[in-house]
């Protein structure tokens, strides 16, 4: 099957919500471009790899990994589900790519919605997209919403037969391609740790309304990742708990890394969210403390000015008999009495650590 010709994708309208269960409509961002195929067959002795479906028998011995990379062709979506024998509310599922991750057992196959995350450290943005993961007998389906992934290490390890995926069957694939997925969650956290870890030296430093925006900006961000993230703990759950005859036993010990993995993903994003509320505090005390030290400042000039005031309201006044007044030396007089009450004000402030 060769590539397809170019579609436009465009979001699913009001009205496709009403149609009967099993419609297929594609739900996303607006797409478009070709739709781009790729088939890789193998065994522990053969290696293959076409730039197109490759449909094989079923009988087949042979490890068949399909990936499509783009689900906005919806006559494309509607074949493949023919030439796989997937059920149609599966396929409606795998066009919409706002879906929660989930795992499903059908009678035939094994259908894994699960979310690929990509974080530009440079924009500070999460780069989500849906992935659905289809085990069947003698394949493995991929179904991806644009091109580009985190699966060109396992695509080396087939090629370079490295590791024990070459010798092992398709259950093992369909691991592999879920434990790079929640691998590269890791790089993600990881990379938005050391952004906190700026952000809180900024904000101690030199606060700012900007830093405020930040994190107003980073509490959606985990938010999304938590979206993202938090459902897989349940979907691997599922897979560990359900007997199914496409994984084998032993195999289900590979997925109990998984969910650990997941574990640990999920406490260290309820951390960051704990920080990240923290930094919030750490503004407002920061912004607080700056301005106390400010009013600091201007309440103790202002105590200084008071007393000095005092003298130059006592000699503004409009009277002719003021003793002083008749001094040859009564201007200077005044200078250095003020000069006086400044330093010694000034000597009692710092004596008190006020300033």
């Amino acid at each position: 099957m060769a590539r397809r010709r170019k579609r436009k994708a465009t979001p699913k309208s009001r009205n496709s919500v009403f149609q009967p269960p099993g419609t297929i409509s594609y739900v996303g961002l607006e797409r478009e471009g070709n739709v781009a195929t790729e088939t890789i067959c193998y065994d522990e002795t053969f290696y293959q790899k076409y730039e197109n479906i490759h449909l094989v028998s079923d009988e087949s011995e042979q490890v068949n990994w399909f990936n499509i990379e783009g689900v906005h062709d919806i006559e494309l979506l509607e074949q493949l589900g023919k030439d796989f024998d997937l059920h149609h509310l599966l396929v409606e599922d795998i066009a919409n790519t706002t879906q929660r991750p989930k795992t499903e057992f059908f009678d035939n196959c094994i259908y894994q919605c699960i979310k690929m995350i990509s974080y530009d450290a440079k924009q500070h943005e999460l780069n989500e997209e849906q992935v659905s993961i289809v085990l069947k007998n003698n394949s493995v389906i991929t179904f991806q919403e644009k091109t580009g992934d985190v699966f060109e290490n396992i695509r080396e390890r087939i090629e370079t037969s490295r590791g024990r995926i070459r010798s092992s069957k398709n259950d093992y694939l369909f691991y592999a391609l879920i434990d790079s997925i929640i691998d590269h969650y890791f790089i993600a956290v990881e990379q938005i740790g050391e952004y906190l870890n700026d952000l809180e030296d900024e904000i101690f430093e030199e606060p700012d309304k900007e830093s405020l925006n930040k994190v107003q900006r980073n509490k959606r961000l985990l938010l999304a990742l938590r979206r993202a993230i938090y459902p897989l703990r349940e979907s691997i759950s599922k897979l560990l708990k359900e007997q199914s005859h496409l994984i084998d036993p032993k195999i289900v010990t590979y997925f109990h890394d998984a969910y650990d993995h997941c574990i640990q993903i999920t406490e260290t994003i309820e951390s960051y969210r704990e920080i990240n509320t923290g930094l919030k505090d750490m503004y407002l005390s920061s912004v607080s403390h700056k301005m106390n030290q400010i009013m600091q400042v201007l309440t103790i000039m202002s105590s200084i000015f008071i007393p000095l005031t005092f003298l130059a309201g006592i000699y503004g006044m409009n009277f002719e008999h003021i003793p002083e007044l008749s001094w040859e030396d009564g201007y200077q007089y005044f200078w250095i009495m003020s000069g006086g009450i400044f330093i010694v004000l000034l000597t009692f402030f710092k004596w008190k650590k006020w300033l």
